[in-house]
């Protein structure tokens, strides 16, 4: 225990040697454990997801983090842009290390997306989550230019949706996400039901794709 203010520069005063670094304008609560090998990261999103600039911080976690670190994610979001979602679930896929999500109260729309994205989960019995398809306002302008704008987003909501969802949801779920609009609700032993088995979906599927990879490569040395 000390009366010291904490430094920011040589991370003296912080609890349990945690580094809080300040990034832009504002100030973010990314924090690191110095000092510690694996690294552990522990990053909170617990706003809504908005533009993809908002997160640049996030992004470079993901980015330097190596595959003998952690990244701890407290994710509590009612969800926002599909884009940006996107952008940081590829990022999410790109990461080295191992990402643990925390689900949170209101892991909603955009933020459940994400929350599939870790290796291993923590639930606790408040928690939640809510898959829906994409929300949005084909706009205005000429007939021609609506309509394409909503067979356009028609295409890539029902796309984007399968392949994020797969292996998480069943066949009558994805008919009443996207032919129904129906908003579906998981609480903590659902979560707790679905995940593992979602998990072992996932391992199966990168062994195939692994797999046709390797048979394709040794095709090609054979031609």
């Amino acid at each position: 225990m000390t009366d010291a203010t904490p430094d920011k520069k040589t991370n003296e005063g912080y609890p349990d040697g945690l580094l809080m670094p300040i990034c832009g304008q504002r100030q973010k609560s990314i924090m690191v454990r110095p000092g510690v090998c694996p690294v552990q990261y522990w990053m909170p999103i617990t706003v809504p997801i908005g533009e993809i600039e908002e997160f640049h911080e996030e992004v470079e976690v993901l980015a330097s983090a190596t595959k003998d670190d952690e990244v701890y994610v407290v994710l509590s979001s009612p969800g926002g842009s599909l884009e940006t979602c996107d952008f940081l679930c590829r990022r999410m896929d790109e990461c080295e290390a191992s990402i643990v999500i925390e689900i949170g109260l209101t892991c909603a729309s955009a933020a459940s997306a994400m929350a599939l994205k870790g290796d291993n989960w923590v639930v606790h019995d408040s928690s939640t989550m809510m898959v829906h398809a994409c929300s949005y306002s084909p706009g205005y302008g000429k007939e021609s230019d609506v309509r394409a704008h909503v067979a356009y987003t028609e295409r890539v909501n029902r796309e984007w949706v399968e392949r994020t969802y797969q292996g998480f949801l069943t066949d009558e779920e994805f008919t009443a996400i996207l032919d129904n609009g129906k908003d579906l609700y998981f609480y903590a032993d659902d979560l707790r039901e679905r995940l593992p088995k979602y998990a072992a979906y996932r391992a199966e599927k990168e062994e195939q794709e692994f797999a046709e990879m390797q048979k394709f490569f040794e095709e090609q040395e054979e031609d």
